[in-house]
């Protein structure tokens, strides 16, 4: 059985006044981060055909209206911390949504778009998919030291 050390979260919650553009969405609109935090981590870190007014922003919408909207964040952030092999809990993850919901999702939502930038294959880091291959130079045969 292998073991792999859990890594820190790379934001911090209380690092949630930036962007400040984040930081409004979380407070006055926190449906549309959930729902693009949503997105985000099912396709890869592709936000192409987000739209701010999909099924996960619906529900939390629907949750809201019962009292209940910290439930989906805190799922959330425990498929995150399993996704990325985060530090946490389940009770961690219960208090972040229930305590401070704009700072918790300000945090998934910059999280996320860190760690599926990270997974993407980048050119000329090693171990990463699609490193340039540098081929052999040829000796000339004509050229001889002497």
């Amino acid at each position: 059985m292998t073991f792999v050390q859990k890594q820190d979260w790379h934001f911090k919650g209380s690092e949630c006044c930036s962007p400040v553009s984040t930081c409004c969405l979380s407070w006055w609109c926190p449906c549309i981060v959930y729902g693009r935090t949503s997105h985000r981590r099912k396709n890869q870190g592709n936000l192409e055909g987000y739209s701010c007014m999909n099924t996960s922003c619906a529900a939390f919408c629907g949750l809201t209206c019962f009292g209940i909207s910290f439930v989906l964040p805190m799922l959330s952030r425990g498929d995150m911390r399993a996704r990325y092999n985060l530090k946490g809990n389940a009770c961690t993850d219960c208090l972040c949504a229930c305590c401070c919901g704009p700072c918790d999702a300000t945090q998934q939502d910059k999280e996320a778009a860190y760690r599926e930038e990270q997974k993407k294959p980048s050119l000329g880091q090693p171990g990463k998919e699609g490193v340039m291959n540098y081929a052999p130079q040829q000796q000339n045969p004509a050229f001889h030291h002497g």
